[in-house]
């Protein structure tokens, strides 16, 4: 069962569960200090009557590139052609035209802040902490540009710690989930970061399928996942791992989502489903790092 979930006024945004939360454990120390970020008026905020946009929401802008680096300036790929964006986070602050950042640390569950959010060191960091209110929370990034098939593929470690899962998942612009599915490609609750998985939701009863993967996510890997009509395909450093497809038997239930989707980065915090609590052994910080993230659209060949 995964960790993500649906999004809705109580849980903080995608990958929000809809189960009950436990006590979040042990306190750590005051957060440490992270460049402040105002978060965009289309994405988490505080709840209202009338609940929160979502960045599918906004005008997607006309991204066709990315930063002046290896991975922007990597040759087209064969297959997919150039991406429609690259961000290899090498300023001092996301940018909010191409990322909206997550603000619900008031919330039950999956509380986020865009004070656990910062740029340096050529990395994006999302990282959970026991913040100044003695609320833990965590951190979480939506990209603004939504395709119906296409390729993600991000560049990312986590810390060692209990209590928090690094994800990179994509999300539907409906908000309509589980119905319109989630395609979760890379989730690591393990406190060890030595077991992660790929996990697919789709249909109203929340179908879920799921593969394990084992590697040292402490260390850099790459992973991704090609989405096209008829199969869905997961990657880890290059090599494909689990590929679901369309079943040509009509008996056969079809996991392959239709609607439009965006990637999203989030640092979960834990103490529900497959996500343990902190506990005395937990770090006063645990991050995740993303080096950087490529999305193409798919080409009219593959459709």
């Amino acid at each position: 069962m995964a960790a993500c979930g649906p999004v809705s006024i109580d849980s903080g945004g995608p990958g929000g569960t809809g189960g009950g939360s436990a006590s979040p454990g042990a306190p750590a120390s005051s957060a440490p200090s992270a460049p402040a970020m105002v978060a965009p008026e289309s994405h988490n905020q505080k709840p209202t009557s009338s609940g929160s946009a979502s960045p599918s929401s906004a005008s997607t802008p006309a991204v066709t590139g990315g930063t002046a680096d290896t991975a922007a300036t990597d040759p087209p790929n064969p297959i997919w052609g150039t991406p429609v964006l690259v961000d290899s986070f090498n300023g001092t602050a996301l940018d909010t035209k191409r990322w909206a950042i997550y603000d619900s640390p008031q919330v039950k569950l999956m509380p986020r802040s865009p004070e656990n959010v910062a740029v340096s060191d050529g990395a994006l960091r999302l990282t959970g902490w026991i913040d100044s209110a003695g609320r833990d929370v965590s951190g979480g990034v939506a990209s603004r540009i939504n395709l119906q098939y296409g390729r993600w593929e991000a560049r990312v470690r986590a810390e060692r710690g209990s209590g928090y899962s690094a994800v990179v998942l994509l999300w539907p612009q409906s908000e309509h989930w589980p119905t319109d599915g989630e395609i979760d490609i890379l989730e690591v609750p393990d406190p060890e970061r030595q077991v992660g998985g790929n996990f697919l939701h789709l249909g109203s009863d929340n179908r879920q399928i799921e593969n394990k993967l084992y590697a040292d996510f402490t260390q850099w890997h790459t992973v991704g996942v090609e989405w096209l009509p008829n199969r869905i395909t997961y990657y880890l450093d290059g090599k494909a791992v689990w590929t679901v497809t369309r079943p040509t038997n009509s008996h056969e239930r079809n996991m392959i989502p239709t609607k439009p989707m965006h990637m999203t980065l989030q640092h979960d915090r834990g103490c529900f489903q497959l996500i343990p609590c902190r506990n005395a052994q937990t770090p006063p910080t645990v991050s995740m790092y993303v080096d950087w993230i490529k999305i193409y659209r798919a080409p009219s060949t593959l459709l």
